[in-house]
């Protein structure tokens, strides 16, 4: 008996051992008296020494996010539907100028008060009502990172084939059911396996990688487009001519279109605050994104279509997807050694941009999610490390089978969190006027500023629901080939992004009119809390710099000996 307890209690020691060894730090600022359920050093407000990012590292990174393969193919894809050059352009330009305006404005909060998504969203859904806010984003940014690994995956097969040209020879294994081949599941297992070496890095660490990015792929995409339109002679885009479409469908074309471009840009509405928290002042966030997105992501789709274009006049088809059209590339050129390391460098510039991508908008993102849902063995390293494990579970070759499944993906993607968006933007800028009381962020106690009812605000979860459900019937038409809907509801999928958010919006602001809020804010002036935290920063970092100027002169004064 006296050697069973013995072992008994050996065995809690390792398991109590191996627990406490999996804790994360749990910060400084909001630890004490604090149940760690909400704190840890990823969670806490970021200290002014690692708000680091000016007006030009934003601008940076968004030009890196920009010149991306997902602009290119969005641009591409929507000349498969038979829109011309001009009309797909342009749908998704100016999808992408409104996205920029509701990208900015979520990161406002996080600009001001330093604190990241999942913190962000207790303000308006509760203190455990945030969970459900962030298990959704969670879940996509899953989808999102398989989605963008196997996109590179195939990038790299091409690479392959540029080093070794035997490479496209290679039999394949697998059965036509697993709907990818020996070589794509190659390929895609190598770049999952740079980007798993690269998520041990923060990605708020690597923004001079992704100014070099910037640089880099805008290099390769121009050099793609110029060989296409040489190759062509230009292009004439015949698709003006050739498709006879009605004016009624080249509208709802033109809205699909509209709707993808937001699509494209709708996951960064909610995790703009994860990197906007860096920000060294909140307007640099602002003035280096609110430009410089739209233009820098109208070149990458302005390419994707003139490119599209030229392949449907010159093979009957618009290649619409990054791997196609180097590949194309490639098969020019059997023997030329030379023009096989040009189009290596361009395919393999493309494929490390997406996993670089896949770090700060999928990964990032995730790993703040986590820390949240788990914060006491849970950071954003590990997260992140997570994400890319979970990537390989689902199968994002079948997403990316054609262009009309790309852009019904896109959607979708957009769809599911434009009520997330749209809950945060009002509630920031109409209900609370951008006044946070960052310590109750962290008070999980019953009647608590953020607690509301059982640490749900009720209105959020409910709201959310309720605007998902008028495009519900044409998201599932536009993934299933086995529903049934009206021409009205499929048409009504078209807007799925913007009406869906325009309904979460406005019933949101309407709950508030009709059920004010029962505690309130010392000062309704807009962002007078956060206009004192700074003041109170800025008197700290004037007492750290008064400092030591106090001791060398008190050393001065001290007679000699």
């Amino acid at each position: 008996m006296a050697r069973f307890r013995c072992f008994q209690s050996i065995q809690q020691f390792r398991w109590d051992y191996l627990k406490d060894s999996l804790r994360v730090p749990q910060g400084q600022l909001f630890t004490e008296g604090v149940s760690s359920q909400w704190s840890n050093q990823d969670l806490a407000p970021t200290p002014p020494e690692e708000r680091k990012w000016t007006y030009w590292t934003f601008a940076a990174f968004w030009t890196a996010h920009a010149s991306d393969a997902t602009a290119w193919t969005a641009g591409s894809a929507t000349v498969a539907l038979g829109l011309t050059w001009w009309q797909a352009w342009l749908a998704l330009n100016v999808a992408h100028m409104i996205g920029t305006i509701l990208i900015v404005a979520n990161g406002r909060m996080a600009s001001r008060y330093h604190v990241g998504f999942p913190v962000c969203a207790r303000v308006s859904w509760g203190m455990w009502g945030s969970y459900m806010a962030v298990a959704m984003r969670a879940v996509i940014c899953i989808i999102w990172n398989g989605v963008n690994t196997f996109y590179a995956g195939r990038l790299v097969d091409v690479c392959l084939q540029c080093i070794w040209p035997s490479w496209a020879l290679v039999a394949n294994t697998l059965p036509e059911s697993a709907g990818i081949t020996t070589r794509e599941l190659t390929g895609f297992i190598i770049a999952w396996f740079i980007f798993q070496c690269l998520t041990f890095i923060h990605p708020r660490d690597l923004k001079w990688f992704y100014v070099a990015k910037s640089v880099i792929v805008l290099t390769a995409m121009h050099g793609i487009l110029a060989w296409w339109m040489r190759k062509n002679g230009g292009v004439h885009f015949p698709s003006q001519n050739s498709t006879q479409l009605s004016g009624t469908t080249r509208a709802w074309l033109w809205m699909q279109a509209f709707n993808s471009g937001f699509g494209a840009v709708s996951s960064l509405t909610v995790n703009q605050a994860d990197i906007a928290r860096y920000a060294k002042s909140p307007n640099d966030q602002l003035w280096g994104q609110i430009f410089v997105f739209p233009l820098a992501s109208a070149l990458p789709g302005l390419f994707g279509v003139l490119v599209a274009s030229a392949s449907q006049e010159m093979y009957g088809a618009p290649l619409w997807n990054l791997w196609d059209v180097t590949q194309k590339m490639l098969d020019q050129y059997p023997h030329n050694s030379g023009a096989r390391f040009g189009i290596f460098l361009a395919a393999g510039s493309i494929a490390l941009a997406l996993i670089g991508v896949n770090l700060a908008t999928n990964c990032l993102p995730f790993g703040s999610d986590v820390s949240a849902l788990f914060p006491k063995y849970m950071n954003i390293q590990r997260g992140q490390f997570l994400c890319c494990l979970l990537g390989l579970a689902i199968a994002p070759w079948k997403i990316l089978q054609n262009g009309t499944t790309f852009l019904a993906f896109l959607a979708g993607y957009g769809y599911w969190l434009a009520p997330v968006a749209a809950i945060i933007f009002v509630d920031y800028f109409f209900i609370q006027h951008g006044n946070i009381v960052i310590a109750e962020l962290y008070n999980g106690r019953p009647g608590g500023l953020y607690w509301y009812k059982k640490g749900w605000n009720i209105r959020a979860p409910i709201i959310t629901v309720l605007a998902l459900i008028p495009c519900l019937p044409g998201f599932a038409w536009t993934i299933s080939n086995h529903v049934n809907i009206s021409l009205n509801a499929a048409r009504l999928s078209t807007l799925s992004f913007i009406l869906t958010y325009a309904i979460a919006a406005s019933m949101y602001w309407t709950s508030y009119r009709i059920w004010p809020k029962t505690t309130s804010t010392p000062n309704e002036q807009f962002e007078f809390i956060a206009n004192i935290v700074d003041g109170e920063e800025a008197s700290i970092e004037l007492e750290d710099i008064e400092k030591p100027l106090s001791d060398k002169l008190s050393i001065r004064e001290c007679p000699s000996v």
